[in-house]
């Protein structure tokens, strides 16, 4: 009934805690696809070590190709009802699978996706990935009406990202729906996870959200993808990755491409907070700003018009060439919440 696809590079340390985790889950009636990116370590031979243990694992070797690459193979070789994709540094809960399966039986239609929590764990604490919105069946009617508004970018307090998480991790797929719509566009190296999930999402007839944590999203991996993808801010990746969303999303709600435009003045804003946080001067923040912009040529993206005012405020500087006002507004905006966060009670 499912399909449990993890793509692999470069995960040798936590590979195996990863795959036990799916094989010793409480409910059997799955597949395990292990797509080997042309990883350079000893994740080839971990996985076809699992092949020769247990029937239920499939192995697929391929050139390195890249996250998206990788997903996509195990997509088109899935065979399940339902797909999972986990990433192979993370692992799951014994009872994930279970859950999805109950779910899905006790739904008086099919259901196109299920959505669920995870614990975030890092070096000194952990807390948790949620879903913000109530949990419950969503119908299409639903969904129109109180998630599609609010999915990509949330503005009723500022710009803030949407209310479902984008991850790929923390859902289960209906095989027919990830076939028609997984991500085609394998240059996008950044925020992977991003144009397949909206886009399903915004294709779904209906799904069930719940906030119980039953994946492992583990932070402590500092030579991890995710941990790196700071570094390739503002990349030509980020071209692929607007380019794809707006081929693919616009049109499909009438909030849907305003929320395109903030969600690229979004990603804009979050890189010049970390600029003006990581770099050792407000100059040199700014001639990397002015680099990646150029580069990934983001700001053709985006319009002022429509924007929250202190977002359009620094997306009009930068549009003026005026790069160190505008990571000093974020550089203020970066204190504030900063204040946000230890304000008393």
């Amino acid at each position: 009934m499912i399909s449990v696809i993890v793509p692999v590079y470069n995960v040798e340390k936590y590979l195996r805690r990863c795959v036990d985790s799916i094989l010793s889950q409480t409910y059997t009636d799955f597949e395990l696809l292990l797509v080997d990116d042309g990883s350079p370590d000893g994740c080839p031979r971990i996985c076809d070590d699992y092949a020769v243990r247990d029937p239920r694992v499939r192995v697929i070797h391929k050139p390195n190709g890249g996250l998206i690459s990788a997903r996509n193979e195990g997509i088109l070789a899935a065979r399940g009802s339902y797909v999972c994709i986990l990433d192979g540094d993370d692992y799951a809960l014994g009872d994930m699978l279970q859950f999805i399966h109950d779910t899905v039986s006790q739904s008086p239609e099919p259901l196109d996706m299920v959505l669920f929590a995870a614990h975030n764990v890092y070096a000194d604490h952990t807390d948790e990935t949620l879903n913000n919105v109530p949990e419950g069946y969503y119908s299409r009617e639903r969904l129109e009406k109180e998630v599609f508004p609010y999915l990509l970018t949330d503005t009723r307090n500022g710009l803030q990202v949407g209310v479902i998480q984008a991850h790929t991790w923390d859902k289960a797929f209906r095989r027919e729906l990830l076939v028609e719509h997984y991500t085609r566009e394998e240059r996008i190296r950044v925020f992977t996870d991003v144009p397949m999930t909206y886009e399903c999402l915004l294709y779904s007839r209906n799904v069930y959200i719940c906030n119980k944590p039953l994946y492992i999203y583990n932070k402590t991996n500092e030579d991890s993808i995710r941990a790196r993808s700071r570094e390739n801010l503002l990349t030509k990746s980020f071209f692929y990755l607007i380019t794809y969303m707006r081929e693919h999303m616009s049109g499909l709600g009438p909030s849907v491409d305003r929320q395109l435009n903030e969600y690229a003045a979004m990603l804009i804003i979050r890189t010049g907070k970390w600029r003006a946080a990581a770099d050792p001067s407000l100059r040199e923040a700014a001639q990397h700003l002015k680099e990646g912009l150029r580069e990934s040529d983001m700001l053709s993206f985006v319009s002022v018009k429509g924007l929250p005012r202190k977002v359009g405020a620094v997306i009009l500087l930068l549009k003026l060439h005026m790069y160190v006002p505008a990571l000093l507004l974020c550089a203020a905006r970066v204190r504030q919440q900063e204040k946000e966060v230890v304000r008393p009670g």
